[in-house]
């Protein structure tokens, strides 16, 4: 055989664990001579060797791409898990570069900014933020890059979706290459801002918690657990002394038990209940307040506290009973006034209505005092009339009242006499003698001994057919008769005397017919602010008799009240006086204008009352805010509830309300919290003789402090005076109305009054 001539090596490759044989060739030149068998079969190896390497080789790469795909879409499951879980992590993750530009934002913080994360990678927060939040941003970032470390800081924005400034925590990581070198950071940011407003919430709660007002926190079983430093001053018991003890230690005896289960009554029923309540102090004493009790509820709806508030209104309860006296007690004599003996004389009346028994007003004037004080002067004169109360005190029975109405009239009111009209005469008499007896024995007046007599007029009643003013007037004509009759005698109210009576039914025919004829008009009276600028006025009405001629309200009102013409003529007058409004705001000079209108309290209690105002204002296209409605006490008082949910659904269509001739009836302060009222109303019975009444001035300086007290304005009525006026400015109200700006009159003249009253 010839023998091949193949310069090589054969030359062992491992791959893939298989060991394979290659001959390889060295030099270009090689030749091939002619082989023997073992030279063939050896070439013959080599290339089965070659093409097996081969064939494993491409398994290889088969198995190695298969092990790549798998890799990489275990990869692309693991990023898609993780970028789920950033998605949703309900947090804000990014990753920046060391030029401030994202590289990675996760959904939340694309939304954030009302962007996509596609929109965001590659922008810097220059461009997503502007110019100063992003250097305050990068500050921070520059922070991380500097020192390497992971920082936490407060970051405030304003997103582009809303104006409110947004907080969030932000904790910064940096980030490295292979090399150990930064190469960015992630940031992972928390919105805190409900936080941060919990935590002012919290502050504010706990400042609020240790204000002036007691406050106090029970558990459900009402045992004490929390309380401010205010309760303990307001108590006088030491810090820790109330802890765990029963709400009911604070209770005193001036509140019975159905006023406590009452309180906790309407706490379980509504979740809360405030009004006045007499608290015990450590050492006994018992002090008003204004308190607040309000159930705390868990989500179940079960209560879990009660939180209680405290006010001592003691000086308020205070400035009430000074009111309350200055309103109803002659300052001179302490007797009841006026006011105080009507109120009196209006429930006997009632009573008498229901019990049949009978009743006497005596009307008793001194003789010739007139003569006593103009030659003795007022201070003698004034100590006769205090000891003219006194023993007409000694006079009456414990039942009875003793009023002075003025000047040197006094007033006895016998109440529960017998029910045979003679008897009762019999009864009435007897006591006017007694008083003319005890009236007539000497007086001594300082140094002087002094002999005077009175003149009693008595006025009989057994039902309550009469009301107070009536009795009066009876009582005055008696009283005059017994004047004329030579003075220092009783005399009987004469029946020949109702005339009146007939009259005032003839004066109520005419009425009805008036009112379909139309024959009352409105007049408007000015209500002027300081420096003489007009703000509103007070509707007034007047009725144009065809034969009578002009009668006014006193004359009429008290009819139409009594008859119930009142609703129909207050209807009117609520519509007139609309539509006056809406002429005014029609006009830039006179568009601010607020027009008063009084409201008898028989047309608010009226069933349809709300509805037909709200008509009304939508009919005449009247602004309700620039409508007042003058409100009195007596019509406040008197089925109170329904009065106020009428009053606050008026307020809610912009209405307004004023407490007309504040004073002159009675409210307690914590009644008149409750009501939703504007401004108060002094009575013109204090303004008019405000300037020579010392007792007046203090009432009207009382109504504008209290008025004040409870953030009311206020306004006085019967201002006839500059002296007057200016008084009632230094008191601090600053609100008038009276013939000092002008009389009641057509809405063109009221203005032109005004006008040439502030012209220069």
């Amino acid at each position: 055989m010839r023998k091949a001539c193949l310069r090589g090596a054969a030359v062992l490759v491992w791959w893939g664990g298989v060991q394979v044989p290659l001959a390889i060739a060295q030099g270009a030149g090689a030749t091939t001579e002619r082989m023997d068998l073992p030279d063939l079969l050896w070439g013959q190896w080599g290339l089965l060797g070659l093409g097996l390497f081969c064939l494993i080789l491409l398994l290889n790469i088969l198995v190695l791409r298969r092990k790549v795909a798998e890799r990489t879409q275990h990869l692309r499951n693991s990023e898609q898990k993780l970028a789920a879980i950033l998605d949703n992590a309900g947090s804000l993750v990014y990753i920046k570069d060391l030029d401030f530009r994202y590289q990675y934002a996760n959904r939340q913080s694309a939304q954030n900014l009302g962007r996509t994360p596609s929109e965001v990678i590659g922008k810097t927060d220059a461009d997503l933020f502007g110019t100063a939040a992003a250097e305050a941003m990068q500050q921070s970032d520059r922070q991380v890059f500097d020192r390497r470390e992971r920082i936490e800081v407060e970051e405030s924005m304003t997103l582009p979706d809303g104006e409110e400034l947004q907080t969030y925590l932000t904790v910064k990581v940096p980030l490295f290459d292979g090399k150990g070198a930064v190469m960015g950071l992630c940031g992972y940011s928390t919105n805190i801002t409900a936080l941060r407003r919990a935590d002012e919430a919290l502050r504010i709660a706990a400042t609020i918690f240790e204000s002036q007002e007691g406050m106090l926190v029970t558990g459900p079983d009402r045992r004490i657990l929390q309380m401010n430093r205010a309760v303990y001053r307001l108590t006088g018991y030491a810090e820790g002394e109330l802890r765990g003890q029963d709400f009911s230690c604070l209770q005193s005896g001036r509140n019975d038990a159905a006023f406590y289960q009452g309180v906790w009554s309407a706490v379980a029923a509504t979740g809360q209940w405030a009004g006045e309540m007499w608290i015990k102090r450590k050492s006994g004493e018992n002090y008003p307040a204004w308190v607040n009790i309000a159930a705390v509820r868990s989500p179940t709806g079960e209560i879990t506290h009660y939180v209680s508030t405290q006010m001592d209104i003691s000086e308020r309860k205070a400035a009430e009973e000074e009111i309350r006296t200055l309103a109803y007690y002659d300052a001179l004599t302490g007797l009841p006034n006026r006011r105080l003996m009507s109120d009196r004389l209006q429930r006997s009346l009632t009573n008498s209505g229901r019990s049949g028994l009978g009743g006497a007003l005596l009307v008793v004037d001194l003789d010739n005092f007139k003569d006593l004080n103009d030659t003795l002067g007022h201070e003698i004169g004034d100590d006769l009339l205090r000891q003219v109360g006194e023993r007409l005190e000694q006079c009456a029975r414990r039942s009875d009242t003793v009023a002075r109405l003025g000047g040197d009239e006094f007033v006895l009111l016998l109440d529960g006499l017998n029910s045979d009209p003679a008897q009762a005469a019999d009864e009435a008499q007897r006591v006017a003698r007694t008083v003319l007896r005890m009236l007539g024995q000497a007086f001594t007046l300082g140094e002087r001994t002094h002999h005077t007599s009175c003149s009693i007029g008595i006025a009989l009643y057994a039902d309550a057919s009469n009301n107070p003013d009536e009795l009066l007037q009876r009582g005055d004509l008696a009283m005059y008769e017994a004047k004329a009759q030579g003075r220092n005698t009783l005399r009987f109210f004469d029946p020949r005397i109702q005339q009146a009576v007939a009259e005032r039914t003839a004066l109520e025919a005419d009425m009805r017919r008036a009112l379909v004829q139309q024959q009352f008009i409105l007049h408007y009276q000015a209500q002027v602010e300081a420096g003489g600028r007009l703000v509103g006025a007070e509707a007034l009405v007047r009725w144009e008799h065809p034969d009578r001629g002009r009668v006014y309200p006193n004359d009429f009102i008290g009819i139409a009240e009594a008859t119930g013409l009142i609703v129909p003529l207050g209807a009117w007058i609520l519509h007139t006086a609309c539509m006056q409004l809406a002429a005014w705001a029609k006009n830039a000079e006179t568009a601010h204008l607020i027009l008063a209108v009084n409201v008898s309290a028989r047309q608010f209690r009226h069933v349809h009352f709300v509805a037909e105002l709200l008509e009304v204002l939508r009919e005449t296209g009247a602004d309700p805010a620039r409508l007042k409605l003058e409100l009195t006490e007596s019509l406040l008082l008197d089925d109170a509830e329904a009065a106020i949910a009428r009053m606050i659904e008026l307020r809610t269509h912009g209405v307004r309300f004023s407490l007309d001739d504040f004073g002159t009836g009675y409210s307690s302060l914590s009644y008149l919290k409750r009501l939703p009222l504007d401004q108060l109303k002094i009575d013109q019975s204090f303004v008019r003789d405000l300037i020579t009444n010392a007792n007046d001035a203090a009432i009207a300086r009382t109504i504008v402090a209290l008025a004040h007290s409870l953030d009311l304005a206020v306004i006085a009525e019967g201002v006839e005076t500059e002296e007057q006026r200016a008084l009632l400015e230094r008191f601090g109200c600053c609100l008038w109305q009276g013939f000092l700006f002008g009389q009641p009159a057509p809405a063109d003249q009221m203005l032109q009054q005004i006008s040439t009253l502030v012209a220069p």
